[in-house]
């Protein structure tokens, strides 16, 4: 379990977040050895004005997402920095603005249709398990209060 780090809750905030991607991260990377395997479960958003897709911590603000989401751009770049042998990342999120229920997260939200794929290292390094495409919800099993992604 030392190798295992869990947020979920309300442990699962912005500060919670960005202090393991900035501080425990990086004590258990072996440059060009350690294979990462990251997996998410919740909210994401697109911005609009820049096509960059957010996760959206436990007290993130849908309307505030710069101040208090986190930008997948952001994490692929921390991570790199840290140069691991490779990253396996599961989402279980979709980033139109929809919840599993159908409830809308942010009124203002479109679906982003990005025009093209991450570029270099991410895609040398990277390999991404998405649970819907970018114009998609993803389903839920109300029972098990879980999506069906992250519960298989």
């Amino acid at each position: 379990m030392e190798n295992i780090k869990l947020l979920t809750d309300e442990n699962a905030n912005r500060i919670e977040t960005l202090a393991l991607l900035k501080k425990w991260l990086p004590a258990k990377i072996n440059k060009n050895k350690t294979e990462l395997i990251i997996f998410f479960a919740g909210h994401g958003l697109a911005n609009n004005a820049s096509n960059d897709l957010y996760i959206l911590p436990q007290n993130s603000d849908p309307d505030m997402l710069d101040e208090s989401a986190i930008s997948r751009s952001k994490i692929f770049k921390t991570i790199l920095e840290l140069e691991p042998k490779k990253v396996t990342m599961f989402f279980d999120t979709c980033y139109n603005g929809v919840s599993r229920d159908e409830n809308t997260v942010l009124e203002s939200a479109r679906t982003v249709r990005l025009a093209k794929t991450e570029e270099g290292s991410i895609q040398e390094k990277f390999k991404i398990f998405s649970a819907p495409g970018l114009n998609e919800n993803t389903s839920g099993l109300k029972e098990e209060k879980n999506g069906i992604f992250a519960y298989y």
